[in-house]
């Protein structure tokens, strides 16, 4: 039996790529437009499809970012890991800015707070280490890898495993 050759389907409109996008994952306006453009869409024609999208309320950065702000903060991380990865996703500074503000006053939850709650779930896996030094070290470990400042991975480490037994060296060796 002879196989028909398929048809080669139309080109999708920059629009209906845009739409298609976005169905798999929400993206800022500057992420959007780059994938556009990276399937060869003019600029004019991204610039249409975004303008259409903004339009429909299909792309808004400033909600994407603040839901991608609660989300990270629910997993545990920091305001400066939340901050990189962010702008590396096409947000600007000041949505970033705002997106961390809002997350903060309308849930109430700060750094200290983030940093206290990842502490807390995962101080079993701490404690398993016997020399408080130690334990307390690979705690700072893990809060900066979540993008906490050092200040405050030293206040929330303090505040989980106290300061009786041994104290912080004045410079921490990762």
């Amino acid at each position: 039996m002879p196989v028909k050759p398929k048809k080669p389907k139309p080109p999708k409109s920059p629009l209906e790529t845009a739409v298609l996008l976005l169905t798999k994952q929400p993206m800022s306006r500057l992420a959007l437009e780059k994938k556009l453009r990276d399937k060869g869409f003019s600029r004019r024609e991204a610039e249409e499809a975004l303008l259409e999208c903004e339009r429909y309320g299909y792309i808004d950065d400033a909600r994407t970012a603040e839901l991608k702000v609660a989300l990270m903060r629910d997993r545990g991380d920091g305001s400066r890991k939340i901050k990189l990865f962010l702008a590396l996703k096409g947000f600007s500074a000041e949505t970033i800015r705002e997106a961390i503000r809002t997350d903060s006053e309308s849930i109430g939850r700060d750094d200290l707070s983030v940093a206290l709650e990842f502490l807390r779930r995962r101080k079993g896996s701490f404690d398993r280490e016997n020399d408080p030094l130690k334990r307390k070290l690979r705690a700072l470990r893990a809060l900066a890898s979540k993008g906490f400042s050092q200040g405050v991975s030293h206040e929330a480490v303090t505040r989980t495993f106290g300061n009786a037994g041994c104290d912080f060296p004045d410079e921490v060796q990762a």
